[in-house]
């Protein structure tokens, strides 16, 4: 005879409760992720001449304001003492030389909108990975959100072309036409997400199994290779190889060390080449185009104008696409005076807020110490070990190759 269950059943009020609670950490980490990825203005048409200095998105305010309540007003419901874990000296003093620099700025009501909104962005990104109940969690909500803006990309691929591949008929940059950038604004910004897309599928297929992780790393990688960016395609098996590395040493220090190396060496071998001439004939032995896409260009006209203002630079998020770059610095090719970053995250930091600025934010959200303890535990924790070491070198390495240090999330309200 079958042996009763005798474990009390859990009440209804109570499994109600749980369900709902489930529901709305889906719905908090599904919401921030999206906003992420997709941004209140997918599928943009790039026919029309962009605007020189940016208006107010009222989209933005209301929407991640309304994004910052929700998750904050969970956490103080939940998990309020964790909070203060979020603020830390170097955070304070960073955003208090962030203001410094919004005064000097050239353009100090831009610098200042987009600084009001840097805390926002900044606490919605700390606080969202308090609401996961558990790796597996966390590990569905994201394989559910890549795989909608991953379907998206190639529905616009397929349906909207004019939206969703560059056109010979873009205002800028048309010679970038067949590459695909889905719903992102560039080809460079959609391969640097689906690249992220690749190591989010290797976590996932750690956590939920090899087929979960093959639905998104597969239509991920088929997407990179249609952006044709080469930087992105080229650095994906470095990055794989560098996080490879900081799994199997025995010390968390040296993988990190040889992570921090690899970024060094990147800095060294591209920006340093416009100074260097055994550098410059290296590249033009191994590569062949030892310009980086014409980006040595760019990096010269950064460096020029960080010399310019080396202690606090142009303000806060603002330099790129006002009057001033645009139209009031001849003696460029209209490439470098037209584009949108300085395709090396710590230049455009010092571009912006000045060298002890990039110091400051380079110290803040790079927080070796942190990174060591955390990967340190993930070894301990075999299962997350390779979301923590895929990440990490993917987000430092994005860092040195196109994204700046702070994140670049929508700071335009």
């Amino acid at each position: 005879m079958s042996q009763l269950d005798l474990t009390p059943a859990r009440p209804a009020t109570t499994i109600r409760a749980l369900d709902a609670d489930t529901l709305f950490r889906t719905f908090l980490l599904a919401t921030v992720f999206l906003l992420a990825w997709i941004s209140f203005r997918p599928f943009q048409s790039l026919a029309d001449p962009p605007q020189v200095t940016e208006v107010g998105n009222i989209a933005n305010q209301v929407g991640y304001s309304l994004l910052f309540l929700l998750v904050a007003g969970w956490c103080l419901a939940h998990q309020p003492y964790r909070l203060i874990l979020l603020v830390r000296p170097t955070l304070i003093v960073t955003l208090a030389w962030f203001a410094l620099s919004v005064v000097t700025s050239w353009e100090p009501a831009l610098s200042a909108r987009r600084l009001a909104f840097t805390p926002i962005i900044i606490s919605i990104a700390g606080m969202v990975m308090l609401v996961p109940k558990n790796i597996r969690h966390f590990s569905d909500v994201l394989t559910a959100v890549v795989l909608f803006v991953l379907l998206l990309c190639y529905l616009g691929v397929l349906f909207a072309p004019s939206l969703s591949i560059h056109q010979g008929t873009d205002f800028l940059e048309p010679e970038l036409a067949g590459s695909w950038r889905g719903v992102f604004g560039h080809k460079n910004e959609a391969s640097a997400v689906v690249v992220l897309f690749v190591f989010i599928g290797l976590f996932v297929a750690r956590v939920r199994g090899a087929v979960v992780g093959a639905l998104i790393v597969i239509p991920a990688l088929i997407f990179l290779f249609f952006t044709q960016s080469k930087t992105s395609i080229a650095m994906l098996p470095l990055v794989l190889i560098i996080s490879a590395i900081m799994r199997r040493v025995r010390r968390p220090v040296i993988g990190i060390a040889i992570a921090l190396s690899g970024i060094a060496a990147f800095n060294v071998l591209s920006v340093g080449s416009i100074y260097s001439e055994p550098i410059r004939k290296l590249l033009d032995l191994v590569l062949t185009d030892a310009t980086f896409t014409g980006r040595t260009e760019v990096w010269e006209f950064v460096l020029e104008h960080v010399r310019e203002r080396p202690l606090t630079g142009y303000g806060f998020a603002t330099f790129w696409g006002t009057p001033e770059v645009v139209y009031g610095m001849g003696g460029y090719e209209v490439w470098a005076n037209t584009a949108g970053h300085a395709h090396n995250g710590y230049l455009d930091l010092a571009l912006t807020i000045g060298i002890p600025g990039a110091i400051l934010a380079t110290l803040c959200f790079c927080r070796v110490r942190i990174l060591l303890r955390e990967h340190a535990a993930a070894r301990r924790r075999r299962r997350s070990l390779s979301l923590c070491g895929n990440l990490w070198a993917s987000a430092t390495f994005g860092g040195a190759r196109d994204a700046i240090a702070v994140p670049r999330l929508q700071m335009h309200g």
